[in-house]
């Protein structure tokens, strides 16, 4: 049997409620060439079942006992067979002509590895939470990458000879194995991932998500850059307190999503304690920093109604500026799901 050129990498943990969709969006692209390979990582939930119930003979089905998400990758990516390696979280969701245009760039730029491009944040209700996440057109260089985490893993399609150079993902992490793995890709083959500030994919914010564990998110970071300064010490040392600034600017927000105020005003302080001049030229700076206040001075009530406001303006003046959000799209997820972190390097439009 010919191999597919694509092969879409989906692993999956306690996600029935999102699951079909996700997987839906993938076998619904425009790009039928593809195999979509997806690992339960053990979970407890109705999530195999829900897969099983789809009926397409281009999803194959593995399962291994909880191991955390970078050893389910590494899992499919083991048995994939495709020229290009896509990737998709189980609560996120493509939107239509996502992977055709991908395929397209990768073709067209043989100088190119990795093609990443942004992503519209939702709630767990499916509402446009009106922010755009990771803007970026172009080579993507290590310094600014470095600075900032900006691949979002749920756009990526990179090349399988950059999978086979960069090896396996970091098992031992406690997260962040996917930044870790795009920081030695760019070590090994510097210049060769690329970003495009067009909108493929909706991301879920969630309770529950590894991404929404501040304790984790430190762990992972610090082990993270730990490797980046024994790699390149002299680059490191020029943005480290841009690194810095932006990670836990990012962990703040992650807690003010989970209504951590103290944990929130203890990240964002140790934030501008870092490069506080950098922070300040940065608009999401100003927006975390007034909700931070606002959630200190106003009654919780109060807070939380002004704070669905502030969401709703920028969502309805991002869907009125924006074609990238195709109206029926987000139809859609609302009918078929019932699925929150404030991201690293969330762009509010």
């Amino acid at each position: 049997m010919r191999d597919p050129r694509v092969s879409v990498i989906l692993p999956v943990f306690n996600v029935a409620a999102f699951v079909r969709a996700a997987v839906e969006s993938v076998l619904e692209q425009s790009w039928k060439d593809l195999e979509l390979v997806v690992i339960d990582d053990g979970s407890t939930d109705a999530t195999a079942d829900e897969i099983g119930s789809i009926e397409d003979p281009r999803i194959v089905m593995l399962s291994q006992k909880r191991a955390g998400i970078a050893a389910g990758r590494n899992a499919v990516l083991r048995c994939a067979r495709g020229e290009y390696l896509a990737f998709i979280d189980g609560d996120d969701l493509w939107l239509p002509g996502k992977l055709e245009q991908d395929v397209a760039f990768l073709d067209g730029h043989p100088e190119a590895d990795l093609i990443f491009s942004s992503v519209r944040m939702v709630d767990e209700e499916g509402r446009d939470l009106g922010r755009t996440v990771r803007k970026w057109d172009g080579p993507l260089p290590l310094r600014d990458l470095i600075i900032e985490d900006l691949i979002v893993p749920s756009t990526v399609v990179l090349r399988r000879e950059a999978a086979e150079q960069t090896g396996w993902f970091d098992e031992t992490l406690p997260g962040g194995s996917d930044y870790d793995y795009w920081l030695r890709m760019a070590f090994m083959r510097p210049g060769r991932q690329y970003g495009s500030s067009r909108v493929s994919a909706l991301y879920r914010i969630r309770t529950g998500q590894m991404t929404g564990d501040c304790e984790h998110q430190s762990q992972a970071w610090l082990r993270i850059m730990a490797k980046v300064r024994a790699s390149a010490p002299g680059t490191f040392a020029e943005v480290e307190r841009m690194s810095a600034a932006n990670f836990y600017r990012a962990v703040a927000a992650s807690a003010y999503e989970k209504d951590d105020g103290e944990s929130a005003r203890k990240y964002f302080r140790e934030a501008m304690g870092a490069a506080p001049g950098f922070l300040l030229r940065d608009r999401r700076t100003w927006l975390l920093g007034g909700a931070l206040l606002s959630a200190r001075l106003l009654p919780h009530t109060a807070h939380r109604k002004l704070e669905r406001f502030a969401r709703t303006a920028r969502a309805q003046a991002s869907a009125s500026r924006t074609t990238s959000l195709p109206k029926s799209s987000a139809q859609k997820l609302e009918c078929h799901d019932h699925r929150s972190n404030a991201q690293c390097g969330a762009t509010d439009q």
